[in-house]
């Protein structure tokens, strides 16, 4: 069984009671719920952890009212296509190529609760 403990920044992710990753998000755009991190420890990955981690997150911000969630992932990252795997669509992206932060193009992604 998944569950969530909140925390000051977002919510440890619990496996059968044993802590197995973290969820951390920000307000964004006037309230808008940012997912800025979500880590599951490697020997809980794609077993499912994860997918019913976010899904307890985002029944978490629709009872809070918001009614979406912005996140985004470098687009050298696999992480998007997680994502995009649990109803996350493309909705932009940053480009910095040509800047002292040079890094892979930046993939932001939202999903309406």
């Amino acid at each position: 069984m998944v569950s969530l403990n909140k925390t000051l920044n977002g919510y440890g992710v619990f496996s059968d009671g044993e802590e197995v990753g973290v969820i951390e998000y920000k307000d964004f755009w006037d309230g808008m719920p940012y997912l800025s991190l979500m880590k599951i420890i490697p020997g809980f990955r794609n077993k499912g952890v994860g997918t019913k981690a976010l899904k307890l997150f985002e029944s978490e911000m629709k009872s809070a009212g918001h009614r979406a969630v912005l996140l985004s992932t470098q687009s050298d990252e696999g992480a998007q296509h997680f994502y995009r795997k649990v109803g996350y669509s493309e909705c932009g992206c940053l480009i910095l190529d040509n800047s002292p932060f040079k890094q892979a193009m930046e993939l932001f992604f939202i999903k309406t609760l």
